[in-house]
């Protein structure tokens, strides 16, 4: 009897035992909900966090390797212009080479040009090496630009038709007039060439070519040199001058073409003897006066 109360009473106090641990959970399970709360957003708060910090990492990533090749592609576009550009401008020159077969030419680019004299000298990339000598006529497919006035192993200087000290023989050559005369760079005006010595009644109009003349050894006949835009009337004397626009487009110049030899004779100056030319002779050798 005593065995069986004594079970009872440690079953009832188990029983009892296990009810207040129960009761004693909830109550702390209750306190603890809002902490828990709070600890569960600031963990999904954190995780977002750091699940957004990756994703924006990635967005970074992903923007400059767009950036990178927007920029290969921006260089792309620039060199392939830049060569389109250059192809044209060789595929033209090739043509004015086919239609002028009695010339010899090197092709030079442009190396330099002296800011403080842009109208009056500039240098190319090729020299006595290359065939290159002094006095040799340096033109484009648009016309006349000057001549080369010294030579290096590998470069050369080239004096432009606009420099002041230039001088290149002339003539109009609209068939009626056929007026021959010097034409001159003018420090007044750069880029406007001036045709000087002609008489008040020299047969000139607005509009007329004015080739080169071929006289003097340095240029070949028929070099388009420019066009006249207008014709002035020295004060106080009895000549004129005309104001040419050049046929090249100096601000413009990136290769040119020089002549290295000329196979056909240099006219023959009034009231002189014909002196046979040897055909492989460089027009510019015959003569080393100025471009007359």
């Amino acid at each position: 009897m005593m065995a069986v109360l004594t079970v009872f009473l440690l079953a009832n106090f188990a029983g009892r035992s296990i009810y207040r641990l129960t009761f004693v959970e909830q109550l702390v399970t209750t306190a603890l909900a809002p902490v828990e709360a709070l600890v569960s957003r600031m963990s999904y708060g954190l995780q977002s966090v750091t699940s957004s910090t990756g994703q924006l990492f990635v967005v970074y990533r992903d923007n400059q390797v767009l950036r990178e090749q927007i920029d290969q592609l921006r260089q792309s576009e620039l060199n392939v212009t830049e060569i389109m550009a250059e192809n044209l401008r060789l595929r033209t020159m090739l043509d004015y080479k086919k239609g002028v077969p009695q010339f010899d030419f090197v092709t030079a680019a442009v190396i330099a040009r002296d800011p403080g004299a842009w109208t009056n000298i500039m240098i190319i990339n090729k020299g006595s090496n290359d065939g290159l000598s002094k006095d040799m006529p340096v033109v484009t497919p648009q016309g006349l630009a000057g001549n080369v006035i010294q030579v290096f192993a590998t470069t050369s200087k080239v004096q432009l038709i606009l420099d002041p000290r230039s001088a290149v023989g002339s003539l109009i050559q609209r068939p009626e007039s056929r007026v021959a005369a010097i034409v001159e760079g003018n420090s007044a005006r750069p880029m406007s060439p001036h045709m000087v010595n002609l008489s008040r009644d020299a047969d000139i109009i607005r509009g007329d070519k004015v080739i080169t003349s071929g006289f003097g050894g340095i240029y070949p006949k028929g070099l388009l040199v420019g066009e006249v835009t207008d014709i002035v009337n020295e004060e106080g004397g009895l000549l004129k001058y005309a104001v040419l626009n050049p046929a090249v487009d100096f601000d413009r110049l990136e290769e040119v073409l020089v002549i290295i030899r000329s196979r056909e004779a240099a006219p023959v100056l009034p009231n002189s003897t014909p002196t046979p030319l040897n055909p492989e002779q460089n027009p510019a050798q015959s003569s080393k006066g100025r471009g007359q």
